[in-house]
């Protein structure tokens, strides 16, 4: 199965920071996503958007909207 690691970046520059791991599931909802884990336990994320998904680096990265 394909377990994402997901990273926030700031608005205005490209550091991420790892918010948490083995996230198989991301549904957008104006501006927050909802990520869920292996387990079915729900994560949400307020005031993003999804920059980019590599499923060859298993990792998905949301951008903090300004």
């Amino acid at each position: 199965m394909c377990e994402f690691t997901v990273y926030v970046k700031n608005a205005d520059s490209e550091e991420q920071q790892k918010i948490t791991r083995n996230i198989v599931g991301a549904i957008k909802k104006d501006t927050s996503v909802s990520l869920m884990d292996v387990l079915g336990n729900a994560h949400v994320v307020e005031n993003v958007y999804i920059e980019s998904v590599s499923t060859m680096k298993q990792e998905l990265i949301l951008r903090k909207m300004s």
